[in-house]
Parts: structure tokens; sequence; C-alpha cells
């Protein structure tokens, strides 16, 4: 008959008995910490040294003593011990936002307007996770997501359904009207298309959402313009209509970040029709991080664009 072969590796339970004797040095008190019994505990010291092919304890007036080798066996096990406790401290701080990484893309109108005063407010909250912000086109940050190489985007609403992201509505930014502090258009309170007939204008790049909807606009309606200078950001834009360059349709975000440079912001119509959404890979696991900036981002966009969207109803910005 043949000799029954025990496995020669430590199962986790007998390296967690073994480390309980190390540290109580009787098999009754590891046996109490463990909640099993003695000979439970004995048996598993046994197990243990025929595995180990050494002896582990000598019995010394009813306490065990580790010999040279256990030692060695248990600085091993510490280091075992102490890299899950260093798992079990990873798992917590990244559950409390206290480790990880956060990839932002957005559009320029918000990404130089709202945004960096959002990522501050969250990274003054944890300021352990690492953030990277990016400035790119629309086209570009729903590319991006629908690579799965960023976070959360923040673009202007797809025409087309966009695939592999997911999509959720963050705010209506509607088109203003925008010119320098004294000029005719200001004693309005509300500019029509109409209005811009003969006005000098500064435009914003072929390729811009806006743009794309105001000039066949303009064309329908056989508004001229006097088109003097083509931008692509609209901060660019709005600091070429302080300086008297002219005038100009812009989102109203752009105009507000920009109040205090000596224009007048002023309602447009018709109505143009400028989404924000929020983007983000489909399919992908979100981490904590970024489901918590997502809430933000959320409920202090829409709470700051409803105070903006106030004081121009109140035609406060002048």
């Amino acid at each position: 008959m043949s000799a029954k072969i025990v496995s020669s590796d430590f199962t986790p339970r007998e390296i967690e008995i073994f480390a309980s004797v190390m540290l109580h040095g009787t098999t009754t008190k590891a046996a109490d910490a463990l909640d099993i019994t003695q000979p439970a505990v004995s048996k598993t010291l046994q197990l243990l040294a025929e595995k180990a092919g050494f002896q582990l304890f000598c019995k010394t007036r009813q306490r065990l003593v580790p010999t040279p080798e256990a030692h060695m066996l248990y600085a091993e096990v510490e280091r075992v011990f102490e890299s899950a406790r260093s798992i079990s401290r990873a798992a917590q701080e990244i559950r409390e936002l206290r480790n990880g990484r956060l990839s932002l893309c957005a559009m320029p109108a918000f990404g130089l307007t709202l945004l960096p005063s959002l990522v501050a407010e969250f990274s003054r909250a944890h300021p352990a996770v690492s953030i990277a912000l990016d400035i790119r086109s629309s086209t570009t940050v729903i590319q991006r997501a629908s690579r799965n190489q960023l976070d959360i985007g923040v673009a202007v609403t797809a025409e087309e359904e966009v695939p592999s992201v997911s999509v959720r509505a963050l705010v209506d930014t509607e088109p203003v009207c925008v010119m320098r502090v004294g000029h005719p258009l200001a004693q309005k309170a509300i500019v029509d298309c109409s209005d811009l007939d003969g006005q000098d204008f500064v435009s914003m790049g072929s390729a811009d959402p806006l743009r794309r909807q105001l000039d066949p606009l303009c064309e329908a309606q056989g508004v001229r313009r006097r088109e003097r200078v083509e931008v692509l950001l609209s901060s660019a834009c709005l600091d070429l209509v302080a300086e008297g360059v002219g005038v100009a349709v812009v989102d109203r975000l752009s105009a507000w970040a920009a109040r205090d440079k000596g224009i007048v912001i002023r309602k447009f119509e018709p109505k143009l029709d400028l989404r924000l959404s929020v983007y983000r890979p489909w399919g992908v696991i979100a981490s904590s991080a970024a489901d918590a900036f997502h809430d933000i981002l959320l409920q202090k966009t829409r709470a700051f664009m409803k105070g903006v969207d106030d004081s121009i109803a109140r035609g406060t910005v002048d």
C-alpha cells in the first residue's frame, strides 16, 4: 500500500495558524485568537513541520519556543501579511478617492471657462487624485471618448449617434450677441438676426457648430455682415469684440466669462441650438474618481448656468 503524498505547498489557513502561534506563544492562545480548537492548531503545526522538512517549535515549560528556522519562516510570512495589508489599504484609498487618476478633455468654450474652477474644487477635496486636463475640439473629444482615451469629455452635442460612447446631456448654452460697451446694438434688449445687417462682425471658424447655424440663417434672411476677422476660439473672438473690431454671436458661457472685459451681452433671436453633453467611453467600468467628478460636473454646471441665464434674462450684464 503506497504512502499518502502530502503537498508541500502551505495553504493560507496554515500560514495564518503558524503566524498566530508565533505571535501568542501557545497553541491555546492561538486557538482562542482564531476561534478554533487547540487540537486543530497542534495538528496544523505538525503538518506544517512535515511540509517544511524541519522542526518549527520546541516545547519548554508549557510554551512553544520557535526554532531559528521558524523565525526565518515567520519573517517571510510577515512580508506576505504586509503585502496583503498594503493591498487592503490601496483598496480603501481608491474607495475613498484618496488615490487614483482622472483624465478630462473638453472643448475650449467649456474647458477654458467653467471647467478649471470645477477641477480646482475637486482637487482640493481629493488632493491625492492625479488629474489630466486637455482642451480639444468637440470632434476630438468625442473621438477620444470612443477610443477609451479619457474618463470624461465635454463637447457640443453631436447631431449623429456616436458608437462606443455614452452620452448625457449637460446644459444648453444658448448663443448670445456681444458688442463693445457703447455700441448702438447695446441699446436693444434683444438683438435680432436682421440687426446684424451691415455690422462689422467677428466670426468663429468655419467648422464651429454655432457658425454652421448662423451663416445659413443670415443667408436665408438676406443679412449681410462685414466679416472683419475669423478666429478659432471664442475667447479670442470676445477679446476682439472688446477692442471694438465688431460684434459677434457666441455661446453664453464664454460671453459670461468675459463679461468684465468691457462688453455687453444681449439675447439673440431666433434662438440657435447649442447644447453641451458629457461623453464617456461606453462599456467601461468607471473609476470612483470619474464617477465622483461626473456628479460634481453635472450639478455645478447646471446650477452655474441657471444663474447666468437669469442674469442675462434680467439684462443685468452691461
